[in-house]
């Protein structure tokens, strides 16, 4: 109404007006003063494929995560694109294969992070054909190992398999595109069972594998990803999951 735009943030937890404003498309498309923001808008583009692959990898554990994860995750795709010194700005590739280390740590539980929650260092294994993926919690004490603001009485582990593959500017679809072709969107979850939070040592071990005997490309990366759920009690068999329900991070990239 009157020209100003009313929406409620569900982070910040406000009402935002906001009133429209800038230049208009046919500016920003045809003029050459705005040459350099046409440049920074294709850089941008191929970020924003780049994390939408990652978010939709991991979308079966959607529920563990909080915040805006979009624009995170698009400032970890510019660190990988700008080691391209091969290409020209606006056209350079991501390849992740090639810098996998940016994407590890990468936190999806802003309001939580991971290290914050988790006081343990999981081990993590993949066959060499990276189809795979084992995590294992030796000597696993659950009553020391997390930390929440709310009382917790149970966890159960989420373990998350998805395929990013490297991108590069195409431009007969003038986007930017997997650098093989057929690419397949790849992500397979396994879930834990949920376990009492005590002090008596345990070994845990979880595996996820992609289906099919899937091989990933070499040019391509698993990304391994680890999400924790809590819950207050359990009463007959139905847990009482806690507000914000855990947290989740990327533990390793192959």
């Amino acid at each position: 109404m009157g020209n100003i735009r009313t929406y409620y943030d569900r982070t910040l937890k406000k009402w935002i007006s906001s009133t429209k404003g800038g230049a208009n498309k046919n500016l920003i498309y045809n003029n050459p003063r705005f040459a350099k923001t046409r440049e920074l808008n294709q850089e941008w583009k191929g970020c924003a494929v780049w994390a939408r692959i990652v978010r939709k990898g991991v979308k079966p554990i959607n529920h563990l995560m909080q915040g805006r994860n979009n624009c995170y995750l698009m400032k970890v795709a510019e660190k990988i694109k700008i080691l391209d010194f091969e290409n020209e700005r606006g056209f350079r590739k991501i390849t992740t294969s090639k810098h996998k280390s940016l994407l590890v740590g990468y936190c999806f539980s802003k309001l939580h992070p991971f290290s914050e929650v988790f006081l343990d260092e999981p081990e993590l294994t993949i066959t060499d054909d990276r189809n795979e993926v084992t995590l294992a919690l030796n000597n696993f004490l659950s009553h020391y190992r997390f930390s929440w603001p709310e009382k917790i009485s149970y966890y159960r582990i989420y373990l998350n398999i998805s395929l990013v593959p490297d991108l590069e500017w195409s431009a007969d679809e003038k986007n930017y595109i997997p650098v093989y072709q057929p690419f397949l969107y790849m992500a397979t979850t396994s879930v834990g069972k949920w376990m009492y939070m005590n002090t008596v040592l345990n070994d845990i071990r979880m595996v996820v594998k992609f289906d099919n005997d899937f091989v990933p490309d070499d040019r391509s990366t698993v990304v391994v990803t680890m999400g924790l759920e809590f819950a207050s009690e359990m009463i007959n068999g139905t847990p009482y999951i806690v507000k914000d329900c855990g947290t989740t991070m990327v533990l390793g990239c192959f």
